[in-house]
Parts: structure tokens; sequence; C-alpha cells
């Protein structure tokens, strides 16, 4: 199977504190991968240097067989890496159809109409709130629209930041369908996730960290039998608050 990206011997630090140890690994083109570890474990941050939103310290990246190293996001997204960064990043007094127009930046202009309908399709509840603002949205409708301006781009690699992380079940349910629909039609997706019980059931290998390096990779399954490594991941969505 082909390398659609990967990280060679990645160090990364915020200012003094060195968060990233010689992490290496591989994304394998149409898989999808589970980077896993608590708060802290360094998951998002290999996502952010990934994605080229973090040069890295030291170290390479790769993207389709290409060192990408210190090449930034903005240049990223169009060689067909998106990100779906954490937190929703959104501007909240923009509405849901400004939001998905400016999402298309790099499309060309007539194929914008037929992309943004495609994803209204893909989740009716945007649709519903067209007018209104984005930061009105509930969490789970902000995850919706974040996961669709990636996906206006049809990007090779798909990268999300705490896929379900504070969202119900219900919403979850429906975003995991949503991933599978698109790695299905041939995008490789990366996902940082909380609940292991959610990546066991989503992903095709995953990646455990621990302070900065990696402690695991192979099949997330795996990782369900391993107590001293599912004690310090949220197995259940009990914690979860409702989006």
């Amino acid at each position: 199977m082909s390398v659609a990206a990967s990280l060679d011997r990645v160090d990364f630090s915020y200012g003094q504190l060195q968060v990233l140890f010689e992490v290496s690994l591989e994304v394998r083109a149409g898989e999808i991968l589970g980077l896993l570890g608590t708060n802290g474990a360094g998951k998002s941050t290999v996502l952010r240097v990934l994605s080229g939103l973090e040069p890295p310290s030291s170290g390479t990246v790769h993207l389709c067989g290409e060192d990408v190293t210190g090449i930034p996001a903005e240049v990223l997204v169009g060689r067909g890496l998106a990100m779906v960064p954490g937190g929703k990043a959104m501007f909240p007094d923009l509405t849901v159809r400004e939001s998905l127009e400016i999402g298309c930046y790099l499309v060309p202009r007539f194929e914008r109409a037929g992309r943004i309908a495609r994803e209204l399709d893909r989740f009716p509840r945007l649709a519903e709130r067209l007018t209104s603002q984005s930061g009105s949205l509930s969490g789970g409708e902000q995850q919706q629209l974040a996961i669709a301006k990636a996906l206006l781009l049809d990007p090779s690699v798909l990268c999300i930041d705490e896929l379900s992380l504070g969202l119900a079940p219900i919403v979850v349910e429906s975003l995991l369908a949503t991933v599978r629909e698109v790695n299905a039609a041939g995008t490789t997706v990366v996902v940082v996730e909380q609940s292991l019980n959610i990546a066991a059931g989503l992903c095709d290998r995953a990646v455990f960290l621990e302070k900065g390096t990696i402690r695991f990779e192979g099949n997330p399954r795996e990782l369900l039998s391993r107590g001293d490594i599912a004690r310090s991941v949220f197995l259940g969505a009990e914690n979860r608050k409702a989006g």
C-alpha cells in the first residue's frame, strides 16, 4: 500500500517546552488512521505538524512522497491536504452560506455552486441553517460546517482534530457515518480521537502517543485488551457534553 503522508523523526517544541520526540509514522493511502492519547500527549501537535500548521523543530514531513517540511498549511491545501482544526474554528459572524462560499476559495468558480450543493446534501441540517450565523450553531452543527468546508476542496488527505469531543452520541454517529462515506470514496483520513471505543469502530489503524512519543501502533481493537493503555483513554461517552 502506498504512503499518503508521513513524519520521519520529528521533534517539536513550543518555545522551551519540547512536546514531540523523534515521532515517525506513516499514513497509508486509503486508510483511516486514529491518533490517540491522553490530554497533552502530542496527538493534536502531530496533526498540526503533518498539515503544515506548525513547522517541525527537526525531522521531515512528506505528502505523497514529496518532502513538504516547513511548507505552510495554506499551500498544502492546494496539494490535497485539508485540516479540520479542533475547536470548530470559524468566523462566528458569517452565515453558514458565507462560510461555505469562503471555503471554496481554491475551487474553480464554475464548480463552486455544485460543491456547496453536494455538502448541503451531505449535511441537511446545514441547509436548514443556511442563513444563520455560524456562531449560533450547536457544537454538532459547527463540526458539520467545519468538515463540510474541508470537503469542499476534495482533499486526498483529510485531517480532523477532535472529531467527537463534547458532542452528543447521536451527533457522533452521524459524523462517523460521514467519515466512513468519505473514506470509502477514496479519501485518506487522519483523526485525533479521545474515545478508544470510537477509534476501535472507525479506524483501520491507531497510533497511541504518550508524552510526545509513540507507544503503540497497530489495530485499534488490540488497545481494548491493553489495560495499561485503555485506562488512560476515555472508553465511553459518559463524559461527553451534548452538542
